[in-house]
């Protein structure tokens, strides 16, 4: 009985904390084979810094995910967000904040529309996503001709590239998010409500949740965060890129999922998402500077997302077997 207590124990530590080994061996493999590129402060300011606005778009799908429901439009809206924002400021010559407020404003009305066509109407979230996302894919070749715009406020960019302790500031915006939306999900009513509409629909509305209006704020809440990344991509860049928003949708997605499959296994979680990120992120940089070619980060991630989302399947048999 001892020895079968004691294999749970380690199989539990095993799924909690297995992509933190990962990450663990990864960082010091790839120290030892590349001490003069891979460990460096350089190398490491540069995976922090340039993974920000991912990670904040990877924490945003948290919240349609957790209630059992997929949006799809989030990377478009990103790319969407950063050629409009362009777009009204340097061509419109629109001021800045009112830039910015239309941005965020159009990121949560696309939210309110996948929210009425999934909740209200019941279409699937993932074809009424993919649709809308490709709807945004069309009018970001309509706003911007298929150009790369310059004019992004300069009060953004300087936003974008200013560093604090030698890291820019959306990377200090990333921790603060990511600490703001631990405590909402781990320490308030509403993160528990939203677990539990994602647990089971049908028995949280007999427990007197209001189901519809949780998944409704779920997707709001995905489209508002992924228009302000698209501010902070455009920041970043200093432009508006047609083509940025496609490069978010698979690495996010492949965060989240094994991020689900860490530190609470089964269950997406804020530090779960940020720890598969990096462990992402550093694979693919170790990678690279071995002077393997850039289709890897590709080939990475869908192999990522492929083996979490299997993972997170096995771990669910093992404990309902249990």
């Amino acid at each position: 009985m001892q020895a079968g207590l004691r294999g749970s124990r380690h199989r539990l530590f095993v799924y909690r904390y297995a992509v933190v080994i990962v990450l663990i061996l990864f960082v010091i493999g790839f120290s030892l084979g590349l001490p003069r590129t891979f460990f460096t402060t350089g190398n490491f300011v540069t995976i922090l810094s340039s993974q920000a606005v991912l990670l904040i778009l990877a924490l945003g799908l948290t919240f349609p995910l957790i209630t059992g429901e997929f949006d799809l439009s989030v990377a478009a809206m990103l790319g969407f967000g950063a050629v409009l924002l362009a777009a009204l400021a340097g061509i419109y010559h629109w001021p800045g904040w009112a830039a910015i407020i239309t941005v965020l404003a159009i990121g949560a009305l696309v939210g309110v529309v996948n929210a009425f066509f999934t909740v209200h109407l019941g279409v699937n979230a993932f074809i009424v996503t993919l649709g809308t996302g490709t709807v945004l894919t069309g009018l970001t070749l309509l706003v911007s001709g298929g150009q790369i715009l310059n004019g992004v406020p300069n009060g953004v960019q300087s936003f974008a590239t200013h560093k604090l302790l030698g890291l820019p500031l959306p990377v200090w915006l990333a921790l603060v998010f990511a600490l703001v939306l631990w405590w909402m999900y781990e320490q308030t009513p509403l993160g528990r409500y939203l677990y539990f509409v994602g647990e089971g629909r049908e028995v949280a509305r007999l427990a007197g949740l209001p189901v519809k209006r949780l998944r409704f704020f779920a997707f709001v809440g995905a489209g508002f965060v992924s228009s302000s990344c698209g501010i902070l991509a455009a920041g970043q860049f200093g432009s508006g890129d047609p083509s940025v928003g496609g490069s978010y949708l698979l690495p996010a997605y492949a965060a989240v999922f094994l991020g689900a499959a860490t530190i609470k296994p089964g269950r997406f979680n804020v530090w779960g998402t940020v720890i598969a990120l990096y462990m992402l992120v550093t694979g693919v940089t170790g990678l690279e500077l071995m002077g393997v070619s850039s289709w890897v980060e590709q080939v990475f991630n869908g192999a990522a997302l492929v083996i979490a989302v299997t993972f997170a399947r096995l771990v669910a048999r093992d404990q309902a077997a249990r």
